[in-house]
């Protein structure tokens, strides 16, 4: 059995049509794309304060450091004001036209306030008119000192004493030695011998060794002759 295939024929007008879908999709994506991004890093960077630190003691000529390099950075401007002011007024301490990191914003004179807390203010004014902002608490202390803190005393412990367990000693009765039994005094050896008696038998064993040596002298010279 055969078996028939049919094909279909590209124009070159459905070769353009896709062609121009194509790049129409390829431009919308470079242009979403860098924006997005951008709203992405406008929205995740904010000026900071690296110095002094929120609840630091400061005194005299305070070094202020921090960075208000920001996307579409227009000014930036630092200021000190109170914590419970209800007016929100701010002092300005310093102006900034241009974006700064991790630097020195300006030198904060504390000498000339009264001593007591304050807050630091960095705000940063963009392009489109928007503000972000930062605060740090401090202290400040040119005439006074910083509260020292009390020491919190712990509950003194009674002291623990130890009774030792009672010994009771029972003095024992003196034992009372008992006398020795008298060793008996050995019987004599029927082997032992006299000095006489030693000598006898010394002259006796002469004697006889004389004679034994007589004898064979006696019988030598009758088998010579």
């Amino acid at each position: 059995m055969f078996h028939f295939h049919s094909y279909q024929l590209v124009t070159p007008a459905a070769l353009i049509r896709v062609a121009l879908t194509g790049l129409a999709v390829f431009i919308a994506i470079g242009l979403v794309a860098p924006a997005s991004a951008q709203v992405a890093a406008q929205g995740a960077t904010l000026p900071v304060i690296s110095a002094p630190g929120d609840g630091q003691v400061v005194q005299g000529q305070v070094a202020v450091t921090g960075t208000t390099d920001v996307p579409n950075f227009e000014s930036a401007e630092l200021a000190f004001g109170y914590p419970s002011d209800a007016t929100n007024t701010w002092f300005v301490i310093q102006m900034l036209d241009r974006p700064t990191t991790n630097d020195t914003l300006a030198v904060w004179d504390t000498s000339s306030i009264a001593d007591g807390g304050y807050v630091l203010l960095l705000r940063v004014t963009l392009a489109d008119g928007t503000v972000q902002e930062t605060k740090v608490n401090v202290q400040v202390r040119n005439y006074s000192t910083a509260p020292t803190p009390s020491p919190t005393l712990a509950p003194t412990q009674r002291p623990q004493v130890s009774i030792p367990t009672p010994i009771l000693i029972i003095a024992s009765e003196t034992p009372t030695p008992s006398p020795l039994p008298t060793p008996s005094p050995l019987p004599p050896n029927p082997a032992a011998m006299s000095t006489a008696e030693i000598y006898r038998g010394f002259w006796r064993g002469v004697l006889l060794i004389a004679g034994l040596f007589i004898f064979f002298a006696i019988i030598l010279r009758l088998r010579r002759s």
